[in-house]
């Protein structure tokens, strides 16, 4: 909560809690052991509080402090807290490193058990983090760790020109499209990878090259990423419904982090392995941490200051415009090509339904609406489009997400299902799906028969994660 007009007000919080409870913010503490204090309405809303009987990991780096905090349910599974929490601080040693400073007067790294999902800050994060998850895998939330972290650098400092225009910082009312989320979101997922990497901890993919196949795999299979912009695809992305790009669905975390590495290959390239996309970053940092946000065309100026080079051609094609990326233009640049075969999806040596079909209770009037993310599946070709009203399934009335799941989740290979439903002013109709299998993109990225030393030098600091 916030005044209206004085967003730039000091604000104390007070908090009364039971005995034995704790309490982790990244608010200013004060002389009172249990009141905080803020300098605006922003930094109130952007410093979430923790409190409970939590479990905590203290580090610092340069004399900055760092907290790990963990709540835990009263039941809550025993996990290995050493490796889960030393990997954190090795994380945020890299981070930090890469950008030469913290940011911030301390950092809060916020956990709550049996949540799910996360939310960067300016001096804090909050992640779920399930402890049946972690006593499994005590890595299980470093991927995410690290993505949300790298934020409070690539978002919450280095800002889109829509995030800045609000200097106060607070606002209901919904933003304006922004075109730039492809860096944002897509730079910060690269980034989580690279530095996890360079740190030398726990990845999702064994090597860079796994890591692209399958980056690549999930490009080709969600034909959206490959006919919408970059700019077209990060407008859509936050604050608007899923079936924005009609019959197709596309990822600006995916796109950007693609487009992200095809640059880091043309600037090694220009500059004989002398710059990356690491130069970039940080030079995004210099020029735009202060009130000023930046446009795709500001990284576009700043991925040719490092390299000395044009990239207009390549923004135009797959920023800008809509071109589908020519990945082994890129990767020949360090020696590599790929090649994509198509192959039917199977589990357990049996082909796979396809059941690639999703629905969602649209406002105002909450009806239940079909989501085509790819207008070749069976549901697409049956005739059914995104934003349908789902009038019923086998003669079923299905109101929400769980029970047409349910009912479509049965189906198996050869099924016939008939699904009444009725387009925005139009009449209803009756589409008729027969379930069959249907088949998925694989990537295979190799070397060139005869690479030059150029090329070689080039892959062997790219494979390597080396600035």
């Amino acid at each position: 909560m916030y005044v209206v007009g004085a967003e730039l007000a000091p604000v104390h919080v007070s908090l009364r809690i039971p005995a034995g409870w704790d309490v982790k913010t990244a608010l200013t503490p004060t002389s009172d052991p249990r009141t905080y204090f803020a300098p605006s309405a922003y930094v109130l809303v952007e410093s979430p509080i923790l409190l409970g009987q939590l479990h905590t990991w203290k580090f610092a780096i340069d004399g900055v402090p760092h907290t790990i905090v963990y709540w835990p349910l009263p039941n809550a599974a025993p996990f290995d807290t050493a490796t889960f929490a030393s990997n954190i601080e090795r994380l945020t040693n890299e981070v930090v490193r890469f950008f030469g400073r913290a940011p911030y007067r301390e950092y809060l790294f916020l956990y709550q058990d049996n949540a799910y999902g996360a939310l960067e800050h300016a001096g804090s994060v909050t992640l779920g983090a399930p402890s049946a998850e972690l006593a499994h895998n005590p890595n299980y939330v470093l991927a995410e760790t690290a993505h949300e972290y790298f934020h409070t650098w690539n978002l919450m400092r280095i800002r889109p020109l829509e995030y800045a225009a609000n200097v106060a910082g607070v606002d209901y009312r919904a933003i304006e499209p922004v075109p730039t989320l492809w860096f944002s979101e897509g730079l910060t997922m690269m980034y989580a990878d690279l530095l996890l990497r360079r740190a030398k901890l726990p990845t999702y993919d064994s090597t860079r090259v796994t890591h692209l196949e399958h980056l690549m795999n999930r490009y080709w299979d969600s034909p959206g990423n490959s006919r919408f912009s970059a700019e077209a695809v990060s407008r859509v992305a936050y604050n608007s419904t899923p079936y924005e790009l009609g019959d197709y669905e596309a990822s600006t975390h995916l796109q950007g982090e693609l487009i992200g590495t095809m640059l880091d290959l043309i600037i090694r390239d220009a500059t004989t392995n002398g710059r990356s996309m690491d130069d970039v970053m940080q030079l995004m940092l210099q020029r735009f941490s202060g009130e000023r946000g930046f446009t795709s065309a500001d990284v576009e100026r700043a991925v040719s200051d490092v390299c000395d080079c044009s990239v207009k051609a390549f923004f135009d094609a797959h920023v800008r415009g809509n071109r589908p990326i020519d990945f082994n233009r890129y990767l020949a640049l360090i020696g590599m090509r790929a090649h994509v075969t198509r192959e039917p999806v199977v589990r357990d040596g049996q082909a796979e339904p396809d059941l690639r079909v999703r629905v969602w209770n649209a406002r105002p009037d909450s009806a239940l609406r079909v989501i085509i993310a790819n207008p070749e599946s069976v549901w697409g070709r049956a005739g059914l489009h995104s934003r349908d009203r789902v009038l019923s399934v086998n003669g079923a009335t299905p109101k929400a997400w769980p029970e047409f799941h349910e009912i479509v989740g049965r189906a198996r290979i050869g099924d016939t299902l008939r699904l009444a439903v009725q387009a925005p002013n139009a009449v209803a109709r009756t589409a008729t799906v027969v379930v069959a299998g249907y088949e998925q993109s694989v990537v295979h990225i190799e070397t060139l028969a005869r690479p030059t030393g150029k090329q070689q030098g080039l892959r062997d600091a790219w494979l390597s994660a080396r600035p």
